[in-house]
């Protein structure tokens, strides 16, 4: 869900449909148009019904976006610009900055998609236990325009997109970025990053057009950041948590709070929800890069009696 949903009714005042008719307009603005194509479906001209779904997408511009990937399809980088720049204007809330630049290569050679948080996006093609990041990027994109099931990995290679784009909406990710790659601050602002961007990428995939189908497997199997993922995980289990309901106050956290304080924020969010010393929860988010021992140690004493 995003962050800053806009919200047209007070939850205690549900719309109705209006005498006569069986969907609300306000709720389903398209619904009437939807209906249309599915009442002519297979039985117009091809480029009737083209027309007729351009219309459709074009009346959900100021709606939750559907079918980014089929109006704009990207099968290269370029193609790709032109894509997250329409996204950028259509949603601006995701990424605020816009989109400055779309290129290959990046800043270093160790990751296959990177951003700068001011707009710009590196990409690099890999291979990875099957996985192909060029390949399944942009299989992804097609699966969406086309409205077929992903794989796994394009699903992943969508969700890598998401987590790049979220580093766009951070407001205290500047100085953490200056950091050395393996300071804590800094690898628990990526694992914030990766856990949020793991727990909200359906909604970034309904809006280019597709389902996400695989989040389970992409939330405990994906690549990036993966190691300290499970560890992140561990603490909300051992806390009796899922990140399911922490996704609002974690991606809250994520997108505006000062990063170089992550684990102290977190920990008093993850104590407030479970009634844990908040202490105890740190002591164990500081240890996310630690060796197994000491990681679980720390664990261990989170619930354990004073």
């Amino acid at each position: 869900m995003p962050i800053w949903a806009v919200k047209w009714f007070r939850s205690d005042a549900r719309p109705r449909p209006d005498p006569g008719w069986d969907y609300d307009i306000l709720a389903a603005p398209t619904e009437g148009l939807r209906r249309a194509i599915a009442a002519k479906a297979g039985r117009a001209d091809t480029r009737l019904m083209t027309a007729f779904e351009t219309n459709a997408d074009d009346a959900l511009a100021a709606w939750p976006i559907r079918g980014l990937a089929r109006r704009f399809p990207a099968k290269d980088l370029s193609t790709l610009e032109v894509l997250l720049r329409e996204y950028a204007y259509r949603l601006p809330g995701d990424l605020p900055r816009g989109v400055a630049f779309v290129r290959e290569g990046g800043p270093d050679d160790d990751f296959y998609m990177a951003t700068d948080g001011k707009g710009g996006f590196w990409f690099r093609e890999i291979e990875h236990q099957g996985f192909n990041s060029r390949r399944d990027l942009f299989g992804g994109l097609a699966a969406c325009a086309e409205r077929r099931g992903m794989t796994r990995e394009e699903e992943y290679a969508l969700e890598s997109l998401w987590h790049e784009i979220w580093h766009n909406r951070q407001t205290g990710m500047n100085q953490v970025a200056k950091l050395p790659k393996e300071h804590l601050a800094r690898l628990f602002a990526e694992t914030l990053n990766q856990v949020v961007a793991r727990l909200t990428y359906p909604r970034f995939i309904e809006r280019l057009g597709g389902k996400a189908q695989h989040q389970t497997w992409v939330m405990e199997n994906g690549y990036g950041y993966a190691p300290l993922v499970q560890r992140f995980l561990r603490v909300t289990v051992a806390l009796g948590l899922t990140t399911e309901a922490l996704a609002g106050d974690l991606a809250t956290i994520n997108a505006q709070a000062d990063l170089l304080l992550g684990t102290a924020i977190v920990s008093r969010l993850l104590a407030k929800k479970s009634g844990t010393a908040p202490a105890r929860i740190q002591a164990a988010l500081d240890l996310l890069d630690a060796r197994e021992s000491l990681f679980s140690a720390a664990v261990g004493a989170i619930k354990s009696p004073l």
